[in-house]
């Protein structure tokens, strides 16, 4: 156990009262023992009666700390100790002001055809992972940082709009299976580059390339990448590789085609290399994120689950692997299950960014709002760029009725809105989600002309037509929130139930009688 692991299970010791229990526990049995000596010998009971009563308070003991650790006792009686939530145990690094900090951009496609995009796509974001597993090393986001593809900007704008110090960049020139791979890591103050490697390399030799660009970085940076030899960095057959790295570009972009996409690209890698664990977590989560974003059909969750207890069978060690079983259970209604798996993903991987956001939504849909808020907040901590984890603690305090608190983060969620637009004023979920903070703030007329563009821009798109439905309830547009709420599962599919009747934005259309016949129309 480390020092912080140490440090940790003290303070869990303590918020759960063992310490006091043990000792109220010690002071209380010498008591009863000492009385029970002389009442025992007063009422004539033989020896061994002394002995036994010992017996009994030594067993019980370690009885009372189990019980002290898992449950509380208050003036509302016995409860179940909520202190072991895996956000009280796991630490989230806070980064301080001089942190080392960096962004890795897509690579430049320099080949002859200019069809490696998704490979040079690919490269940069499993450099990017690598590095998310340095310790106290800041790494901007995928989304933050892949919004300077294909633009010519200054590293040092770079730097200052996503507040890092160094960035990578690099190119990929590749014929057949050979391979020109450059990278160069730069001081984004100055642009002086701190290190730069070329290599002339087989298709074979990807891997090992990716690791010595992540350890070199590393090293120049006075940092240590502890690597972990599991299947998270399973060799396997190059091909299949290449159909993987295609199916994660598809799957970043989000959209219910892209999501079919590379759900294709997943199955080829699959084909090629069955044994293939990452392949298998990235197919269920292409049928996860169509049963909980676009269609809620029967098959995508019978496959949802099937494909993650796959990726879970072959790549047990492999966070996202838990991130999409527990993605499956919740979409299955099993939230004990869905717990333990995000749990452990989060124990794999305390910067899962998807870890905790999902967790959070599957409290969300088991009703358990004040939990949810604490996971979604830890989600906005371990990805700084993110902007929903935020506005939806919005939406979730507002539920509660705390008014002040869903202003706070309101605010800091427009910020990072307004981040995200300035670098990709297209990023339909951005102005989608970020409508509903312009009108909590009161600015209306900005608000509606954000909601109203990224609806026309996705016109299919399940929860961006639902939280249009949501935006005109919170605006008094009783028949325009009905009418996105219909067109979500008479032309799209439909949302879950669960988040439907927890979700306080509805409130102002709940006692409409077209209301009450929509969500009559949701399976249950």
């Amino acid at each position: 156990m480390n020092k912080f692991e140490t440090k940790t299970f003290w303070e869990q010791l303590k918020k759960r009262k063992v310490v006091r229990v043990a000792l109220a526990y010690i002071f209380v049995g010498w008591v009863v023992m000492q009385v029970g000596e002389v009442v025992f010998e007063g009422l004539g009971l033989p020896p061994w009666s002394l002995t036994l009563l010992i017996v009994f308070i030594l067993l019980g003991f370690p009885i009372s700390l189990v019980l002290s650790w898992a449950y509380e006792i208050t003036s509302e009686g016995v409860h179940k100790d909520p202190a072991g939530n895996i956000e009280s145990l796991t630490e989230v690094e806070t980064y301080q002001e001089g942190a080392p900090s960096i962004a890795v951009l897509p690579f430049d496609d320099l080949s002859e055809k200019g069809n490696q995009v998704y490979f040079c796509e690919g490269m940069a974001e499993e450099i990017l992972n690598a590095l998310c597993k340095v310790a106290n090393l800041r790494v901007a986001s995928r989304v933050a940082a892949f919004q300077f593809s294909g633009r010519q900007a200054d590293i040092t704008e770079i730097g200052k709009k996503l507040k890092v110090k160094t960035v990578l960049e690099g190119s990929v020139r590749r014929s057949g299976d050979n391979l020109r791979i450059t990278a160069q890591l730069i001081n984004t103050r100055d642009g002086y580059h701190l290190w730069s490697r070329q290599f002339d390399r087989k298709l074979a030799d990807i891997f090992d390339i990716q690791e010595e660009i992540a350890n070199s970085i590393a090293s120049t940076l006075s940092l240590s990448l502890k690597q972990k030899h599991s299947s998270a960095q399973q060799h396997v057959d190059p091909k299949a590789y290449d159909f993987f790295l295609r199916g994660l570009s598809y799957f970043a972009r989000h959209t219910t085609q892209d999501n079919v996409y590379a759900r294709q690209m997943f199955q080829q890698a699959i084909d090629i290399e069955p044994e293939f664990g990452r392949a298998w977590a990235g197919i269920a989560y292409t049928f996860g994120f169509s049963y909980m974003y676009f269609n809620a059909t029967e098959v995508n969750l019978i496959e949802a689950k099937r494909t993650s207890e796959k990726a879970l069978e072959l790549a047990p060690d492999l966070a996202e692997s838990h991130v999409s079983a527990g993605i499956a259970c919740c979409m299955n209604q099993d939230y004990k299950k869905a717990e333990a798996d995000f749990e452990k993903a989060i124990q794999l991987d305390p910067k899962n960014y998807e870890a905790w956001y999902f967790f959070g939504r599957t409290k969300v849909h088991e009703g358990d709002l004040e939990r949810a808020l604490k996971l979604f907040e830890r989600a906005s901590r371990v990805c700084p760029e993110d902007f929903q984890s935020v506005l939806l603690q919005a939406q979730l305090y507002t539920s509660l009725n705390q008014k002040a608190k869903a202003l706070e983060v309101t605010r800091l969620g427009i910020e990072r809105v307004r981040a995200v637009l300035e670098l990709n004023p297209d990023n339909n979920r951005a102005l989608n989600m970020g409508a509903f903070a312009l009108l909590r703030l009161g600015q209306v007329e900005e608000a509606t002309e954000w909601m109203e563009t990224s609806m026309q821009n996705a016109p299919m798109d399940s929860i961006i037509q639902y939280n249009g439905a949501c935006f005109y309830s919170l605006a008094g547009d009783v028949e325009s929130a009905l009418d996105c709420l219909e067109n979500c599962l008479i032309k799209v599919g439909n949302i879950s139930r669960e988040w439907l009747v927890h979700d306080s934005d509805m409130d102002n259309i709940r006692n409409h009688r077209r209301y009450e016949e929509i969500i009559k129309s949701f399976p249950e």
